[in-house]
């Protein structure tokens, strides 16, 4: 029986518009091999965007991602061979590590505004927010994902 898996996509700037397309493919092989059906949403949220709107997504944006639960902003770090780094004296396999990210509070809360806007006491505020419940599950996913590897460092 085959499992259906939603998996939403921001591809966001830089090498994400590279980097995507062929994490798609790799996962796409996997899943094949493993009885998966991806359903694969892409949402354009980019600097480009926001010089494009004025907005990096549109304001029911986080709604949109309701459905994906989309909690983790998981970053890998890592040297490759073949590209030169400017810390010195290191190589590849130096430096592998993830960057694990609340994704759907803090900064992407989107509890602020403007006000005065336009004049020249405009004011913008942003403030970060943080449940518990969103704090317990991406601690929880750190945590697991430190245990898989194999130095075992959080």
């Amino acid at each position: 029986m085959s499992k259906n898996v939603k998996i939403a996509l921001i591809p966001g700037d830089g090498i994400g518009k590279e980097v995507i397309p062929e994490g798609v493919l790799v996962l796409e092989a996997a899943a094949s091999k493993h009885g998966l059906k991806l359903e694969w949403t892409e949402f354009d949220w980019s600097c480009e965007t926001y010089l494009e709107t004025g907005r990096m997504m549109p304001e029911d944006g986080i709604d949109l991602l309701r459905p994906f639960d989309e909690y983790v902003n998981l970053r890998p770090v890592r040297l490759f061979e073949g590209v030169p780094c400017p810390l010195a004296n290191k190589k590849p396999g130096d430096i592998d590590f993830y960057v694990v990210r609340e994704n759907v509070e803090g900064e992407y809360s989107a509890s602020g505004g403007i006000q005065y806007e336009g004049t020249e006491h405009e004011i913008v505020t942003q403030q970060s927010i943080f449940t518990r419940r969103g704090t317990d599950r991406i601690l929880k996913y750190a945590f697991e994902l430190a245990q898989s590897r194999d130095a075992k460092h959080l």
